[in-house]
Formats: C-alpha cells, sequence, structure tokens
C-alpha cells in the first residue's frame, strides 16, 4: 500500500466518536458516519427498543439484529432498495440520493440515479428477511402486542410481498388474541389500531376486536391496499418472499 493512501474502512455499528451501537446513523458532508446525536440533534423521547416511537421504518426496526451483509454499508440499517454503483459497490438508493459521489471511492455518480440497476439477488434476501421478522413478531403478539402492532403500523402502505405477507401473519395473531387481549393496550393505541385496519380494508376485524370503541362518524381514511386488490387484506394471497410467482 502506498503512504498517500488510506487503509480500507472496517464496517462496524458503532459510532466512532462515542463507540455506542447506532441509534440514527447519518453521513456527514465529509462522508462519515456519525450517529445523529454526536452531531448534536437530540434523539427523539421513547426511543430504544422495539415498537418505539422513535422508529420511522421497518428497515430501521429490524436493523438491530440482521446479518451485516443485509446492511447498507454507510447507514447500517436494511437496504430497502440495494443499487449498484458504478464502482460496483451497493447502496441503498436513498444513501446515493443524498451525495453525488460514491460514498466509499469517492467516484462521481450518474446524474440519473434511477438507471441504476438494482441488486435483485440482495433484495430478495432482505424481503425474506423482514417476512420471517415480522412473522416472528406475529407469533409472539400475545406476549408483546405493543410490538406487534408497532410493526403493523409502520408496514402500512407497503406493497412488497414480504410486507404483504407479514402484515397478513400479524392481522391473524390478533384474531387470536381476541377482544379480551386488546384491553391490555391503552385508549390510544386501540384508537391506533382501528384506524390502521380501516386503511386496510380491515374495519371489520377493528369493530370485532374492539367492540366498545367510541367510533366518531366521519369519513373513513383512505384505504391502503394495494391497486386492484378489494379484499380486505387478510383474504388475499401473496407467493412468500423469493418463492414461485
Amino acid at each position: 500500500m502506498n503512504a498517500d493512501e488510506k487503509p480500507p474502512r472496517k464496517r462496524t455499528r458503532a459510532d466512532p466518536i462515542t463507540f455506542q451501537l447506532f441509534r440514527k446513523p447519518v453521513v456527514a458532508p465529509s462522508g462519515e458516519t456519525y450517529d445523529l446525536t454526536t452531531l448534536g440533534v437530540p434523539p427523539l423521547p421513547g426511543g430504544g427498543g422495539m415498537g418505539s416511537p422513535a422508529k420511522e421504518t421497518l428497515e430501521e426496526e429490524f436493523s438491530t439484529d440482521a446479518p451485516e451483509h443485509l446492511l447498507d454499508p454507510i447507514t447500517f440499517q436494511l437496504f430497502r432498495k440495494p443499487v449498484v454503483a458504478p464502482s460496483g459497490e451497493t447502496y441503498d438508493l436513498t444513501t446515493l440520493q443524498r451525495t453525488k459521489n460514491d460514498p466509499l471511492t469517492r467516484e462521481e455518480l450518474p446524474h440519473d440515479l434511477s438507471a441504476l440497476p438494482v441488486n435483485r439477488a440482495l433484495k430478495r434476501q432482505v424481503d425474506a428477511f423482514v417476512q420471517q421478522k415480522l412473522e416472528g413478531v406475529a407469533s409472539n403478539a400475545g406476549k408483546d402486542l405493543p410490538a406487534a402492532l408497532a410493526c403493523l403500523r409502520l408496514a402500512l402502505g407497503r406493497t412488497d410481498d414480504s410486507c404483504l405477507n407479514g402484515t397478513r401473519a400479524i392481522l391473524q395473531s390478533l384474531r387470536e388474541v381476541g377482544p379480551g387481549g386488546m384491553q391490555r393496550i391503552s385508549l390510544r393505541e386501540q384508537q391506533d389500531l382501528d384506524a390502521t385496519l380501516q386503511r386496510l380494508g380491515e374495519a371489520s376485524l377493528g369493530e370485532e376486536l374492539l367492540p366498545g370503541l367510541s367510533r366518531p362518524k366521519r369519513q373513513p381514511p383512505p384505504s391502503l391496499l394495494p391497486p386492484g386488490e378489494q379484499t380486505p387484506l387478510s383474504a388475499a394471497t401473496t407467493p412468500a418472499a423469493g418463492g414461485p410467482s
């Protein structure tokens, strides 16, 4: 290695200043990755655990124990749309949208990032992992109902097969928990669940699980069912992630 060359960076999930695990990794203008709190931005209240309000996406929720090869090398979060840069490195599309250069090689990126090829093999692995995690949350709903409700909310509006299949598994688990189990959650959580079920086309399930909930007469929220799917989400079938079409 020449004197001017920098040694290859070792991937780590810890902030280089605090040496604590990343909670919200962000890329600084220098190209270095730090936790948002290291750069002086306070964390959202109540963050840290499964189902925390600080979690904004399923990728963020499930990144902590994900295999390293399924994580973006800059943000250390699960890939959602892994694309291959001209350097051959794979990044999430959102990572490249924040910079004009390849974060690792510093090569200039093409102007039209939408033309970058998707790493489809990696995307299938990520989808299978997300579905597995959602189904695991569903199977544990009887013991950790808030986590199941949080993941159901985070999956709202996602139309990829892994999220649809995982959402159906959670809906089935809620039926098994039943109205009695719903008494363990707060009124606010019950209202949020009812609104989420309405947007999934599952208003009848909300009425079944929360029979005593007061529902003001108002225009129902817009449905987030995939285009063309007219039946309730739980009634449709989708092949498992990575399975035959």
